[in-house]
């Protein structure tokens, strides 16, 4: 792939095929204003005799919590005339109504994902453009390799990104994992293995949870926001935390 291309790779999930816009279909990112703004879940009280409203956003999950954003990239490109309804076609055959992730050559240690649609395809002579939307995108763009992956330097951004990556930790008796902080919460899967101990427990925010070997995921619990967040564990095995991080 060019480096200095503006196109958007395309995964779709569901089978895992790959697409470049640019380099399989030879269209290019034409616009700018293309990731729109995340809706954030709000919610106010009216009391009466009293001025303005209450905010109570975050008073159940005590965090900013976002339902999504819309995204919408203007696709165009040169094609010989005959040749449009065969990429068009193609689009619409791979990706069309597909749950995809979206990363762009320009920001390519995230991804975006959602549901994609082809709107408004049009052409002059040769020249054709169309518009790849996403109405209801997840709000975060999440991280392209998650905390179990190998860390990658070429997509990594040193000014603003989040180094995640955790490695295997032998608890014997007692001990603890931190997880560095970031800006997207996520509940993160707790994998246990060689567990020799007859319990094995996660002690988090003052209460006990038993741990099984395999993957263990506890909806309480959450990772990768604004603050590092230590686990602590009683008993014997070893454990790795595996979560995706995200951001705004």
């Amino acid at each position: 792939m060019n480096a200095l291309s503006n196109g958007i790779k395309i995964t779709v999930e569901e089978n895992g095929n790959v697409f470049h816009t640019l380099d399989d279909w030879g269209l290019a990112l034409g616009n700018n204003n293309y990731i729109g703004d995340p809706e954030m879940e709000t919610s106010y009280i009216n009391v009466p005799g009293r001025d303005g409203m209450i905010d109570v956003s975050t008073v159940l999950s005590g965090r900013r919590v976002y339902k999504k954003r819309e995204l919408a990239f203007e696709l165009g490109g040169k094609h010989v005339n005959t040749n449009w309804d065969a990429v068009i076609s193609s689009m619409r055959n791979n990706i069309e109504g597909r749950i995809c992730r979206l990363t762009l050559d320009n920001d390519q240690e995230y991804y975006w994902r959602g549901r994609v649609y082809i709107q408004g395809f049009d052409r002059m002579r040769s020249v054709g453009s169309f518009t790849l939307a996403v109405p209801m995108a997840d709000p975060y763009k999440y991280d392209v390799q998650s905390s179990a992956e190998p860390w990658l330097w070429d997509p990594f951004n040193f000014e603003t990104g989040v180094i995640i990556q955790t490695q295997s930790t032998d608890i014997v008796g007692s001990g603890s994992v931190t997880v560095p902080h970031g800006h997207m919460p996520t509940c993160p899967t707790i994998v246990v293995s060689n567990k020799s101990s007859g319990v094995f427990k996660l002690v988090f925010d003052g209460f006990d949870y038993e741990l099984s070997i395999g993957d263990n995921k506890i909806p309480a619990v959450l990772v990768g926001g604004e603050n590092d967040v230590v686990l602590n564990f009683v008993g014997t095995a070893t454990v790795q935390i595996v979560y995706r991080g995200g951001s705004l």
